[in-house]
């Protein structure tokens, strides 16, 4: 599976799993899509700078690797595996 068709299919089962998909409105990712993790959100550059990792670790990677790609987001790490596990399956 290449990062588009991850990124794709993540948000994809995302919005399935009942969360909420939204248009981000600042910064970098104006206008990509975003994940609504309750406290703290992902969008869509930040999706495909942990593809890497999961490639690698699949989604059994630390909490330390998570954070060294997107700094202050742990509330994060949860929901991103959950979903995650749904596309790497």
């Amino acid at each position: 599976m290449n990062i588009n068709d991850f990124i794709d299919e993540f948000f994809i089962n995302a919005e399935k799993m009942g969360y909420e998909i939204e248009s981000c409105k600042l910064g970098e990712a104006r206008g990509k899509k975003q994940i609504d993790f309750g406290n703290k959100k992902l969008h869509e550059l930040h999706i495909r700078r942990l593809y890497p990792m999961l490639i690698e670790n699949g989604i059994n990677f630390s909490y330390e690797s998570f954070n060294d790609v997107v700094p202050g987001r742990p509330c994060a790490v949860k929901g991103f595996r959950e979903i995650s596990a749904t596309v790497l399956k």
